[in-house]
């Protein structure tokens, strides 16, 4: 096999594992659990990636796929009502060079709904993304809940001409088109985000068949991330500030927003505080619908950083702090874990307990992703030991009746799916005695036990540089600062590391000054410094080890990873090879 043959069966090899995309308990009881899964997979061949469905039945034992894998490639985004007895899906059809959304409903094996969305004609697309997308069943399961892009008048030339036969016809049926409009620039919400402007909340009733557009939202407030209020009536959503002028969302949580509600008749209320410009993110209600809790931080500053733990008591609107931006040290089976915060940019849909004021979150810690309970009335917060802390990332993704769906992986091993049981006694949770089951393959990289990950305390005594590589080998090192600058890089599997370990190379990821998941004081240390703290951070931590020092090097980084590099190799040139994959 030649040595190009080799490099493509490593490429291939690396990136045929399938990465989650979501995850839902069906139904569960304390001797089963039935989890439905998202999927996406690349397809070399096709230059393509490929979504699918499947659903497994786990004795917490054992587990069984009960569905085959399902393409649903062209599902733009789905939703089950609370008892799971209606299932809806926004899909996308190509159609005579149209791309076409419809919304479907799904009950009693069969599909009893579609509305062809292009042909009503009430809104734009419908948005899935992670930023503004919604698509929920309202309690009764007779409504659903989504964002769509505002309807714009029609536009055509000033001069375009028509069948004298239709000119009178055209001018009763095409009495909102507006002439010359047709070039006219709207400002969108950016990277990402291109073509999303006016985005609106929508309600699709099946009862009555009608979809109407939720009214009395101000103009300078564009919706996101709606949540149906417990009674039905109304949604709870994130109103994001457009004025002076839309500024990117994707990798920014220090955009001005607030937390409102807003009633079916159009009454619109603010929930989040005033005193402060403040910027939330993903509300959510706890199972009886007595409290409301977001993520919270404050405008500006850093791209990303720290947020709050915000609790709204749904009956009397008094707000309270669960969780602060100070850090704190935990006490795990009689040793001390330092927690640096909450960096999560979401909430599951559905994070609590059954004593319903315990909510669950997965935020990154180190080098991370660790997962915790938190009890919302007494601010505890409770480490879940489902792995070592500071190695691997493990995320909750559901939870019903104290049992978890999680998802794991580790550079070195790509990821999992596990049922997590919550043990309890004498009406209190055993955080400590947690119940751990698979509920997906176990995959494994080639040669993977000749390979190691460690996690460094390198700088400033906190957890921040991760090695991956061969053991007790001294193979050229990769120095891979993350982009950002406030993100981190984190102990899950990424298919272009798991490939270049595979062909010869080791790794070091440092979490430089300004990443996040180690103190809000860590991550605004770099502004004002960027190009300096930053830079210096990752040589240092090169130089601290002479076993990374001394031998060959090559900088490798995109976006801010990619500046960083490029610093790297002009103030600090030594032997390195400089590759920017911007």
């Amino acid at each position: 096999m030649s040595q190009l043959d080799k490099i493509l069966a490593a490429y291939r090899s690396a990136t045929q594992y399938p990465a989650l995309i979501s995850a839902r308990i069906l139904d569960c009881s304390k001797a089963s659990v039935n989890v439905h899964s998202v999927w996406v997979q690349r397809v070399l061949e096709r230059q393509a990636k490929t979504r699918f469905r499947q659903t497994v039945f786990s004795d917490y034992k054992t587990y069984t796929l009960t569905s085959p894998p399902t393409d649903i490639t062209n599902e733009l985004i789905s939703a089950y009502s609370k008892s799971t007895k209606y299932f809806c899906v926004v899909r996308e059809i190509e159609s005579e060079k149209e791309i076409k959304q419809y919304l479907e409903v799904w009950a009693d094996c069969s599909l009893v709904k579609n509305y062809d969305l292009s042909a009503l004609d009430v809104h734009g697309k419908i948005y899935a993304d992670a930023e503004f997308g919604t698509l929920e069943w309202s309690p009764d399961e007779t409504k659903i809940v989504y964002i769509a892009e505002k309807k714009v008048p029609k536009s055509e030339p000033f001069y375009k001409q028509k069948p004298k036969a239709s000119a009178d016809k055209d001018d009763l049926d095409n009495s909102d088109t507006v002439p010359g409009k047709e070039y006219v620039w709207s400002q969108d919400w950016g990277e990402q985000l291109v073509g999303k402007i006016t985005p609106v909340l929508v309600v699709c009733d099946i009862k009555t068949d009608t979809i109407d557009v939720l009214s009395n939202i101000p103009n300078d407030v564009n919706p996101a991330a709606a949540t149906w209020t417990p009674d039905g009536k109304g949604v709870v959503a994130i109103g994001y500030t457009i004025t002076p002028r839309k500024l990117g969302l994707i990798y920014c949580t220090n955009r001005p927003s607030h937390v409102f509600s807003l009633s079916l008749s159009g009454q619109y209320n603010v929930l989040s505080s005033n005193s402060e410009q403040l910027s939330v993110k993903t509300p959510r209600f706890n199972l009886n619908g007595t409290k409301l809790v977001w993520l919270e931080r404050l405008v500006g500053g850093p791209h990303h950083s720290c947020f709050k733990l915000m609790s709204c008591n749904w009956s009397t609107k008094e707000i309270t702090t669960v969780v602060d931006f100070d850090n704190k040290i935990l006490q795990v089976n009689h040793e001390q874990l330092p927690f640096y915060g909450l960096y999560n940019q979401g909430i599951p849909s559905r994070s609590w307990l059954n004593d319903d004021k315990t909510i669950v979150l997965s935020t990154p810690q180190g080098g991370s992703i660790h997962t915790f309970a938190i009890d919302t009335e007494s601010k505890e917060i409770h480490y879940l030991p489902i792995t070592k802390p500071f190695h691997e990332c493990v995320s909750v993704l559901d939870v019903c009746n104290d049992v978890m769906v999680c998802y794991k992986s580790s550079l070195n091993k790509p990821g999992q799916l596990f049922a997590i049981k919550i043990l309890s006694t004498f009406e209190a949770y055993d955080f400590s005695n947690i119940s751990i089951n698979e509920i997906s393959p176990s995959y494994s990289l080639p040669n993977s036990e000749n390979f190691v990950v460690e996690h460094g305390y390198t700088l400033y005594n906190k957890p921040t540089t991760i090695f991956y590589g061969p053991k007790n080998s001294n193979c050229p090192l990769i120095i891979w600062p993350h982009g950002g600058p406030h993100v981190s890089s984190l102990d899950s599997f990424i298919a272009d590391a798991a490939f270049f370990v595979q062909i010869g190379f080791a790794l070091l990821f440092v979490n430089y000054r300004g990443s996040t998941g180690l103190g809000k004081d860590y991550v605004e240390s770099l502004l004002g410094n960027i190009g300096d703290a930053d830079v210096k951070d990752v040589y240092y931590a090169v130089q601290s080890n002479p076993m990374w020092s001394n031998r060959k090097l090559v900088l490798y980084g995109g976006s801010h990873g990619g500046f960083l590099v490029t610093h790297l190799s002009g103030q600090y040139p030594v032997s390195t090879i400089s590759v920017d994959n911007t």
